[in-house]
């Protein structure tokens, strides 16, 4: 079922790009365009199917969330500095700053058209989604060393940094129906908040083998981290993370069948990664607490 996900978003993903003045480049560009776990389109795909949603329009719209995605990876890692991005060199690194601005940016509109073409009524969704990722990167980035000193900021950073485009993800699932989407908004909302704030503990890992991707780039930029926070709060973070795990489920209770996809896509996708993820979190702490 992973690899059919994955070849029917990856094959959604070819299909749009092909449409593009750079289609005979994209080839190269390989991981960064169409790879990685694919999670949030994942998300719509599993969910989605659960409530009859019609099969090309998931597609489409799972293409468009790892574009989106994607293109935010591109952008980050020429801000952040971060050299590896899904077991490769990251494309600025590869190809060049310019190139790597450009594809994010062809992308990002590429995206747009998908999800227009799926449906305009994801559009006002997406554009808000947008609007605060975008938010709160840039608050990460101006407003160092100022007023984000909290767990409190954490968590709500991650909400607006990842748990918007999981809100996204689970509203293209919800078909037709206005309050499914509503709740699955709320629990994409949910889920990835969990999800940032475990990865934000990935980040302190030493290997990054493990990732496959640049780590400690937050903290060597003095970006407020997860892992400094509840070291200096005395927060267990797996104990916040298990809780809007749990919220995000609960959110569903009125839809049985969608909450069963849901628990399902959880327990084997995201849950794992988490456990890995905040395995570090011992180690890390540790330091923390002793460097105060």
């Amino acid at each position: 079922m992973a690899k059919h996900d994955t070849a029917q978003i990856r094959e959604a993903i070819t299909e749009a790009l092909k449409q593009t003045s750079v289609r005979e480049e994209f080839e190269r560009f390989g991981a960064s365009v169409d790879g990685g776990k694919m999670l949030r389109g994942r998300l719509v795909l599993r969910v989605g199917s659960s409530n009859g949603t019609a099969d090309p329009s998931l597609s489409r719209l799972a293409a468009a969330v790892e574009l989106l995605h994607g293109a935010s990876l591109l952008h980050d890692d020429v801000v952040d500095g971060g050299t590896e991005r899904r077991h490769a060199p990251a494309l600025w690194v590869s190809e060049g700053t310019r190139a790597a601005v450009l594809i994010g940016d062809l992308m990002l509109s590429v995206a747009l058209t998908l999800v227009e073409k799926a449906g305009a009524q994801h559009l006002s969704v997406l554009m808000r989604a947008l609007r605060e990722m975008c938010d709160s990167e840039a608050e990460q980035e101006f407003s160092r060393n100022a007023h984000l000193d909290s767990w409190e900021d954490c968590v709500r950073i991650a909400r607006h940094k990842t748990g918007s485009l999981f809100g996204f993800a689970a509203v293209c699932a919800a078909g037709t129906d206005t309050a499914l989407a509503e709740a699955l908004q709320r629990a994409g909302r949910d889920l990835g908040t969990a999800y940032q704030l475990a990865d934000d503990m990935l980040d302190a890992q030493a290997d990054p083998t493990v990732a496959g991707k640049s780590l400690g780039t937050d903290a060597a930029t003095g970006k407020l981290t997860a892992v400094g926070a509840s070291a200096v709060e005395g927060i267990d973070p797996a104990i916040v993370i298990a809780g809007f795990l749990d919220s995000a489920e609960a959110n569903l209770a009125d839809w049985p069948e969608v909450q069963a996809r849901w628990r399902d896509y959880v327990n084997t996708m995201i849950q794992p990664l988490i456990d890995q993820f905040t395995s570090v979190q011992t180690l890390t702490a540790g330091t923390a607490a002793a460097a105060r």
